[in-house]
């Protein structure tokens, strides 16, 4: 017993190092990406959203974003309908270095660029977060994806187009993918389907135009957070 304990303590400190470095590197891709968007204060863009879920029919949705740092989000729209928060708006300070346990998975090309596919776990609750799993453009510093893993069962995953605004990179399309239980009470508008599925898979389409950035948005603008006649 004595000599397997010796054993394993010997391949954990072997071990140890390097994860240190894995957890290292993927902070220091986190502080990238927080640093070239330092200097983003708020925006305004209007937005397109197309539903392709099952069971959920609905046309196209207007609206539009109105977004504040670090986390002030307003959504104008002349139908009150469900709006995919997780992934359905750009916010580079949800990924701050201290919010979460950093895990690097893997280096990877992706859509043709030099990628790091990491996964975040939150120190502390965060709406119904269980954890996220992000990748990273290291050339380009920018989100490339994002896969939200929630604690009831429920997955997002946030495929990101990008041009240019004001110095800023922002993106001009999100692709949602969908896979959540039936039961979401949440989505209004939603009907569980009555075929006896468990899990409902589908997509959101996004499309942004018309961006303002850094206009001086007040925290007045924010205080009616339900969505609105634009």
């Amino acid at each position: 017993m004595k000599r397997v304990g010796w054993l394993g303590l010997l391949l954990l400190l072997l071990l140890l190092p390097e994860s240190i470095r894995a957890e290292e590197e993927g902070i220091r891709y986190l502080k990238a990406l927080e640093k070239k968007y330092a200097g983003l204060q708020d925006y305004t863009v209007n937005v397109t959203v197309h539903f392709d879920i099952e069971t959920f029919k609905a046309p196209d949705l207007q609206a539009k974003i109105y977004y504040k740092v670090p986390d002030k989000l307003k959504v104008e729209s002349k139908r009150v309908l469900f709006f995919p928060k997780e992934g359905g708006y750009f916010n580079p300070s949800l990924f701050k270095t201290e919010d979460y346990a950093v895990l690097l998975l893997e280096h990877l090309t992706y859509d043709g660029k030099k990628a790091a596919k990491m996964r975040l776990i939150p120190k502390k609750p965060k709406n119904n977060i269980h954890d996220i799993v992000l990748t990273l453009d290291v050339e380009q510093n920018r989100v490339s994806e994002i896969k939200v893993v929630r604690s009831g069962g429920g997955e997002i995953k946030a495929e990101i187009l990008y041009g240019s605004f004001d110095r800023f990179e922002l993106p001009t399309r999100i692709n949602l993918l969908l896979d959540f239980p039936a039961v979401v009470p949440e989505i209004k508008g939603f009907q569980p389907p009555s075929d006896g599925t468990k899990r409902v898979a589908g997509r959101i389409e996004m499309t942004y135009s018309n961006y303002k950035v850094n206009s001086g948005l007040t925290d007045e603008i924010f205080t009616d957070i339900e969505p609105r006649n634009p």
